[in-house]
């Protein structure tokens, strides 16, 4: 454990700590145990083919543009400051175009964009300013044993924030779980293990040259930290998001499972695919690569949860 996290602990949480928020998830029920508030960070330092939330990865507001719901008031145009919008015909309707060369996420269109079809993606709060909103749920969390999960992006791009924030709720004695990828300097992880009562941590791939390719960084230190969660006696789920094709195969999940159970951890999340978010590469402009590809059956799934309890591990499929 992190000597510094030790005397850290001693003192309250810091409600002025600032953070890049990407949203807040309320009454979530997927992300940790009973009804659960979930806190979404901007900033993530891989940039998987699969990735769900591709809003999420930059460390920096920006605008995201449905231009299905552009109503054609032009309000957005006369606002921007920058002249970064414009008018263009898309099939047979007339829609505001983004120039994102031009666009500094100001959000001021956003603001008078009635129809919904501009949003800023990213802003800047402090963790009193969260905590104040989180605390409202306190009934929901203790009437279902739910609690507050801290998830992104990558809530360890933002360690100071996360941090306290994570104090603040446990200070309210509100339960608290940590959504990660893991791939962060160890002191960093040890920190925020002092004030998480449950870890969430993805594993998408055992194989070193297989994860930096698909995950744009290499594995190892992902792995060495969760090996020490597990030696530290950390309460640990560990989530394993199953792309079609990707890395769903037999092989690849009796890999993962191997390493979970044989650093000592007993609970693994089987995640299917989930191809949904073709939506999102579309507000921000990128390329969906994964778009093509259908979830796994119940049958197939089964089949690797069942490879998963053959190495003693209690399954979870879904959630």
């Amino acid at each position: 454990m992190n000597p510094s996290a030790n005397c850290m602990a001693s003192r309250p949480a810091d409600l002025s700590v600032q953070g890049l928020l990407l949203d807040i998830d309320k009454f979530a029920s997927h992300d940790g145990p009973g009804i659960r508030t979930t806190v979404f960070l901007k900033g993530c330092p891989l940039s998987c083919l699969w990735c769900h939330s591709p809003e999420s990865r930059l460390s920096q507001p920006e605008l995201l543009v449905q231009d299905e719901r552009c109503d054609g008031c032009w309000f957005c145009i006369d606002e921007c400051p920058h002249d970064a919008i414009s008018r263009e015909t898309k099939g047979e309707r007339e829609v505001a175009v983004l120039n994102r060369s031009l666009c500094d996420a100001c959000g001021r269109c956003a603001e008078v964009c009635y129809a919904g079809a501009l949003k800023v993606a990213g802003s800047r709060v402090t963790v009193g300013e969260v905590v104040s909103r989180v605390e409202k749920d306190l009934p929901f969390f203790r009437n279902s044993g739910g609690g507050v999960t801290l998830s992104g992006g990558e809530p360890a791009r933002q360690p100071h924030f996360s941090y306290n924030f994570l104090m603040a709720c446990q200070e309210r004695g509100i339960h608290t779980a940590l959504e990660t990828t893991g791939y962060a300097k160890w002191e960093v992880i040890s920190s925020l293990a002092t004030v998480t009562d449950l870890f969430l941590y993805d594993v998408k791939l055992v194989d070193p040259a297989s994860h930096r390719k698909l995950t744009g960084v290499p594995n190892e230190l992902i792995l060495e930290n969760l090996r020490k969660l597990a030696a530290l006696g950390s309460e640990i789920h560990v989530r394993v998001p199953c792309i079609t094709g990707i890395n769903d195969s037999p092989e690849q999940i009796g890999a993962i499972s191997r390493f979970v159970s044989g650093i000592g951890l007993s609970q693994i999340v089987l995640l299917p695919y989930n191809g949904a978010a073709g939506a999102k590469y579309e507000w921000i402009e990128r390329a969906f690569a994964l778009g093509n590809r259908e979830t796994q059956s119940e049958e197939t799934m089964h089949r690797l949860a069942d490879i998963c309890r053959q190495d003693g591990l209690n399954v979870q499929i879904g959630g």
